[in-house]
């Protein structure tokens, strides 16, 4: 399927987010499996915004049933700006697997999602009322997911 272009919508690199786990946590119940998994440490790095990802302020929620559709998954974290503003992030999306294309044999594990935030009133406002959809990518040695937001236009 080639890329659909529509008139007049763009998107606008935002901000990038490097988020480092020290544990997960997997378990199966009757309703399939789930995971929690919670940050260490984590950077925001970008044009329109900079700062910390809180510890253990909040965790990846995912549900997986059957792998071939993608597991979804549905974050909730607290990030931190290096002016000293608080910012909720609830990230709703996808983790997909596919070959990697660099890595004959091994599996890509990437996010398709779309962030909600909840920032004050301020400098970082325009975050609480613009459109942003976002990509990722789960990394390993060591254990942890790159995020790149995007501001449509």
């Amino acid at each position: 399927m080639a890329d659909l272009q529509i008139p007049g919508l763009e998107l606008e690199y935002a901000f990038s987010v490097t988020m480092n786990f020290a544990e997960r946590i997997d378990f199966v119940g009757p309703r399939g499996g789930k995971g929690y998994v919670p940050p260490a440490t984590g950077v925001i790095y970008g044009p329109m915004l900079s700062g910390r990802v809180v510890p253990y302020s909040g965790a990846d929620y995912a549900i997986f049933k059957d792998l071939s559709e993608g597991i979804k998954v549905n974050t909730h974290y607290m990030l931190e700006t290096d002016d000293g503003h608080w910012i909720y992030i609830n990230n709703r999306g996808y983790l997909h697997r596919s070959p990697d294309p660099d890595n004959p044999g091994q599996t890509k594990l990437y996010f398709r999602f779309t962030p909600f935030f909840e920032a004050p009133n301020g400098p970082y406002e325009w975050m609480s009322r613009t459109m942003i959809v976002g990509t990722g990518e789960r990394l390993t040695n060591p254990d942890r997911s790159q995020f790149t937001y995007y501001r449509v236009l």
